[in-house]
């Protein structure tokens, strides 16, 4: 890839963001290959400082010529419109889809990603997608940092339409925590499904694989992000997961995640005995419940009232919408 060609916007969608905003905004700018413009995109503007402590410091680089934010209201909120609507005020080759909470690991991350589009398209197959290895940050708990090591490994990965009974569910999968996008792919595949509680990464990927492109994963881009959600936070977010794939079973049905996800349980469990760490295991088997009672729940989500819903759901404002 020639240097002229290695430009790219990025946007971050924010809410009520919290100082890691301020290390990411730091590490962009420091990137070997720096960003043409950053934007962050916001929801709630009457709380955008509210959990920041260096205030005057995060306002300082929001200042800076480069770098645009844009306010919404929270029930103007979808994953999949937000980012559209963010992509619009992006001019370069490239767009970087970051979440508040993701970190750049080092100053070379944006550089391998761009250079993942170059390295692994071909001429019948162009890369239409290039995701980051996501590290778990240092306050981790260890189950979190075993499913991070696991859904994201120390390798390379190609994913195309040859790849779908090898890898399965995961030959969709991508992680908009940290992605970047051909802008010329991204407006001629129609962007991203709008009105959707979430996975707007993956259908977007099922979409541009089944239309001939490759997707990477590329383990040298590597970002910090990690949770240690409570049990009820799993339940919600798996909740989620559920009505998403319930929703799309075009794709889930002849695919399913189920599979992979019992890959992960055993490798998670197999480390946190083979360690001897008793308690872990024990936390990480009942979260592990919730998971799948929020996810069962969610593909069921049809047979629950709207409140129900709004209770269950992480995303609740994709179910106020529907009331």
């Amino acid at each position: 890839m020639s240097m002229i060609n290695k430009n790219y916007d990025v946007v971050i969608l924010t809410h009520i963001p919290k100082d890691d905003v301020i290390l990411s905004l730091e590490k962009l700018l420091k990137q070997s290959t720096k960003p043409s413009k950053i934007v962050i995109y916001n929801t709630c503007e009457n709380l955008f400082f509210s959990k920041i402590v260096n205030v005057e410091k995060f306002k300082k680089l929001i200042n800076l010529g480069n770098v645009k934010v844009i306010h919404i209201k929270e029930d103007e909120f979808d994953h999949g419109r937000a980012r559209n609507d963010a992509s619009k005020l992006c001019e370069s080759n490239y767009i970087l889809f970051l979440t508040d909470d993701a970190i750049p690991y080092d100053e070379h991350m944006c550089e391998e990603m761009l250079n993942s589009f170059d390295k692994y398209s071909t001429v019948n197959s162009k890369v239409a997608v290039v995701y980051a290895r996501q590290l778990a940050k240092s306050d981790a708990k260890l189950k979190e940092r075993y499913v991070r090591e696991f859904n994201y490994p120390d390798y390379d990965i190609i994913k195309e339409k040859s790849k779908e009974e090898e890898l399965g569910i995961k030959n969709y999968y991508c992680s908009n925590v940290c992605a970047m996008y051909d802008r010329d792919i991204f407006n001629t595949l129609g962007c991203f499904e709008e009105d959707i509680i979430l996975n707007e990464d993956t259908f977007y990927v099922y979409n541009a694989i089944n239309k001939g492109y490759r997707v990477v994963y590329s383990s040298d881009a590597k970002v910090l992000h990690s949770h240690n959600l409570s049990f009820k936070e799993q339940f919600s977010r798996n909740f989620d997961i559920g009505v998403s794939q319930y929703e799309r079973k075009e794709i889930f049905s002849k695919i399913p995640s189920t599979k992979e996800g019992k890959k992960m349980v055993l490798n998670v469990s197999k480390r946190l005995l083979g360690g001897f760490h008793i308690i872990m295991f024990i936390d990480f088997m009942i979260e592990c419940f919730y998971r799948y009672m929020g996810f069962n729940k969610g593909k069921r989500f049809e047979s629950l009232t709207i409140d129900e819903c709004i209770k269950y759901a992480s995303n609740k404002n994709y179910f106020i919408k529907k009331k």
